[in-house]
């Protein structure tokens, strides 16, 4: 537990560098949803991410590292989230002509190029390695149909809702009609894995679950986290979005309410998410998203009811976040930095995670834990350093192509 208490402090020290304190008086941070403060809170979520990515692989699960981060990667989620809906609407009422040019830079440059050229990176990096897969799915893994890189649902999500974003406010003239329809959607979306599950094209027969992890000759479409909407992750989180909306278009008299009786209003709030995390968490006991691993069931239910215990909590913790910051803010050159370069070191994370895994596994693909955990140390700080590197790399190649399809866009309306 040596590593996970460094990690944490480690974690704690980046919160409380660069801290600033408003005071217990009616003095408040006015710049709290300001870009650079919001762009630190998403830059230390970026790094908690990394570390919630450590918690899940099974050496790190099997010797108790970073439990605190194991099931908190649905919180970090909804910070960029909500913070992507609020940036969004704040640039509609700030920024004269917003969604002229929105499709190209919003979707295409920010989102889309750093989609295919991930699924690229990760293509050749599979071929590298030595992966033999069918040449469909090659074909399929470069065209985006379905995932090279598992981690990669996030920018997919995101294209979805900008999409949608665009085309409703777009010809919408009430924002309450275009964020009916954005939650609309979401459950649509959310109701699309509760229905087809994890292993939507798998029949569920007598001891099917036993062998759902050593299956060699398996079809991609019939293993898990390759499909869109294959794992609650795609849509656990996705209601912070519209609710970044709703937080900014009706900021001012939110935050007027806040600030009235605020420790008494905070404490309320802290002690409902935590309420409301033990029932999520006790509902998650008997009802579980993975429930179609018991043998021969599906259990549609079982995710709906997962999925609805889940809103209330990430409502309620973006809300405590909000209130946490209009006292409380943290801005360090850390947090400024993975704020700045998050989607592109999450992007590469997996990649790296899987070269450096000849030190946690054995040949047989068996767990491998060290005596002194050395070899866990080692790991951490390789995939940890060079997720960095790899990611400022990424975002250069991204930016490059960006000025060359910009060129190139330029270059073709001028011979026109």
């Amino acid at each position: 537990m040596t590593l996970s208490w460094l990690v944490y402090g480690s974690v704690l020290f980046v919160i409380f560098w660069g801290f600033r304190f408003a005071g217990f008086k009616d003095n408040f941070n006015e710049d709290f949803s300001s870009l650079k403060i919001t762009r630190s809170l998403r830059g230390l979520c970026a790094l908690c991410i990394l570390v919630h990515h450590f918690s899940i692989q099974p050496p790190f699960r099997y010797a108790g590292e970073f439990k605190l981060f194991y099931g908190m990667g649905i919180f970090f989620v909804s910070v960029f989230f909500f913070y992507s809906g609020y940036g969004l609407l704040k640039s509609i009422d700030t920024k004269q002509g917003y969604l002229e040019n929105f499709l190209k830079t919003r979707i295409l440059k920010s989102l889309v190029v750093p989609f295919y050229v991930n699924s690229v990176i990760y293509g050749i990096f599979y071929a590298a390695m030595g992966y033999s897969l069918p040449f469909y799915k090659w074909i399929g893994g470069f065209m985006g149909l379905f995932l090279f890189n598992e981690y990669a649902w996030y920018p997919i999500v995101l294209v979805i809702l900008y999409l949608l974003f665009y085309v409703l406010f777009y010809n919408l003239r009430h924002r309450d009609d275009a964020f009916f329809f954005i939650f609309l959607v979401i459950f649509v979306l959310a109701s699309v894995f509760c229905i087809s599950g994890h292993y939507p094209f798998v029949k569920k027969v007598l001891g099917w679950n036993y062998c759902v992890n050593e299956w060699t000759g398996e079809k991609w479409w019939d293993t898990s986290k390759q499909l869109w909407f294959c794992g609650e992750w795609w849509v656990n989180t996705l209601i912070a979005f519209p609710a970044g909306m709703i937080f900014e278009d009706n900021e001012k008299k939110i935050v007027e309410w806040l600030k009235r009786f605020y420790w008494l209003k905070l404490l309320a709030v802290i002690s409902l998410f935590v309420l409301m995390n033990f029932i999520a968490n006790e509902t998650m006991n008997f009802h579980n998203y993975w429930s179609e691993l018991e043998t021969g069931k599906n259990l549609v239910y079982d995710r709906f009811i997962c999925f609805t215990v889940q809103q209330p909590l990430v409502l309620l913790f973006m809300l405590m976040v909000i209130q946490i910051m209009m006292k409380f803010e943290s801005i360090n050159p850390v947090t400024q930095f993975f704020g700045h370069f998050s989607l592109e070191v999450y992007l590469m994370n997996l990649m790296v995670i899987r070269f450096f895994s000849f030190m946690i596994f054995n040949e047989n693909n068996t767990v491998r834990i060290d005596s002194n955990r050395m070899n866990l140390v080692v790991y951490f700080l390789c995939v940890l350093i060079f997720t960095i590197l790899s990611g400022m790399v990424f975002k250069f190649f991204c930016h490059k192509i960006n000025l060359l399809l910009s060129w190139i866009n330029n270059r073709f309306h001028t011979e026109l």
